[in-house]
């Protein structure tokens, strides 16, 4: 099975844009003002981390998570974490 290498980002702003909203819709949920930190809370994963997801694709097993606090459906929290990357193969 190959290895997947470094993710490519084709539209950097469009994710972030995407993330930023999953992040909002999250803290109007939870009556807070940061989502990255009703996540850190709720689900023992790092604030850090969750910033990186601005820049990084999410990692898949967070999905299911994302989509419990958020309300979205999993398919749009698939779509958010990984539309605009390129996942290169590296053999």
């Amino acid at each position: 099975m190959p290895k997947i290498g470094i993710a490519k980002c084709l539209n950097q702003d469009k994710h972030q844009e995407g993330v930023e909203e999953m992040l909002k819709i999250i803290a109007k949920k939870h009556d807070k003002r940061r989502g990255d930190v009703v996540i850190a809370y709720e689900e023992d994963i790092s604030v850090y981390a969750v910033r990186m997801w601005l820049t990084r694709p999410i990692p898949s097993k967070h999905c299911k998570t994302l989509s419990r606090l958020s309300g979205y459906s999993l398919t749009r929290v698939e779509a958010i974490a990984r539309e605009y990357f390129d996942m290169a193969v590296v053999s």
